[in-house]
Protein backbone atom coordinates (compact mmCIF):
# COMPACT_ATOMS: atom_id res chain seq x y z
CA UNK A 1 0.00 0.00 0.00
CA UNK A 2 2.76 2.49 0.61
CA UNK A 3 4.02 1.78 -2.58
CA UNK A 4 0.81 3.20 -4.31
CA UNK A 5 1.60 6.80 -2.31
CA UNK A 6 4.88 7.10 -3.21
CA UNK A 7 3.99 6.46 -7.25
CA UNK A 8 2.41 10.09 -7.43
CA UNK A 9 4.97 11.73 -5.47
CA UNK A 10 7.83 10.38 -8.21
CA UNK A 11 5.71 11.32 -10.65
CA UNK A 12 5.61 14.97 -9.60
CA UNK A 13 9.29 15.23 -8.83
CA UNK A 14 10.01 13.43 -12.30
CA UNK A 15 7.91 16.10 -14.08
CA UNK A 16 9.36 19.20 -12.19
CA UNK A 17 12.97 17.93 -12.94
CA UNK A 18 11.74 17.64 -16.31
CA UNK A 19 10.68 21.34 -16.56
CA UNK A 20 13.60 22.59 -14.79
CA UNK A 21 15.93 20.79 -17.09
CA UNK A 22 13.90 22.20 -19.95
CA UNK A 23 13.63 25.75 -18.64
CA UNK A 24 17.26 26.07 -18.07
CA UNK A 25 18.29 24.99 -21.35
CA UNK A 26 16.03 27.20 -23.19
CA UNK A 27 17.06 30.17 -20.89
CA UNK A 28 20.65 29.20 -22.11
CA UNK A 29 19.99 29.26 -25.28
CA UNK A 30 17.73 32.32 -25.49
CA UNK A 31 20.53 34.32 -23.25
CA UNK A 32 22.68 36.51 -25.84
CA UNK A 33 26.25 37.08 -25.04
CA UNK A 34 26.90 40.66 -24.07
CA UNK A 35 29.22 42.77 -27.19
CA UNK A 36 33.03 42.01 -26.39
CA UNK A 37 35.36 44.57 -28.39
CA UNK A 38 38.17 42.42 -27.55
CA UNK A 39 36.48 39.60 -29.13
CA UNK A 40 35.91 41.43 -32.07
CA UNK A 41 38.92 43.10 -32.70
CA UNK A 42 40.44 38.99 -32.39
CA UNK A 43 37.84 38.02 -35.42
CA UNK A 44 38.62 40.61 -37.84
CA UNK A 45 42.70 40.12 -37.08
CA UNK A 46 42.17 36.28 -37.62
CA UNK A 47 40.49 37.30 -41.07
CA UNK A 48 42.98 39.98 -41.72
CA UNK A 49 45.62 37.08 -41.25
CA UNK A 50 43.65 34.57 -43.55
CA UNK A 51 43.17 37.09 -46.42
CA UNK A 52 47.00 37.48 -46.46
CA UNK A 53 47.64 33.96 -46.32
CA UNK A 54 45.27 33.59 -49.40
CA UNK A 55 47.00 36.36 -51.19
CA UNK A 56 50.62 35.14 -50.43
CA UNK A 57 49.48 31.72 -51.79
CA UNK A 58 48.35 33.28 -54.76
CA UNK A 59 51.70 35.30 -55.19
CA UNK A 60 53.32 31.69 -55.07
CA UNK A 61 51.38 29.93 -57.81
CA UNK A 62 51.70 32.90 -59.93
Amino acid sequence: MKARRIYPLLWGVAFLVSAYGTYQIVRSLLTTEPDNPARDRIRALIDEADQLLKTLDEQRRA
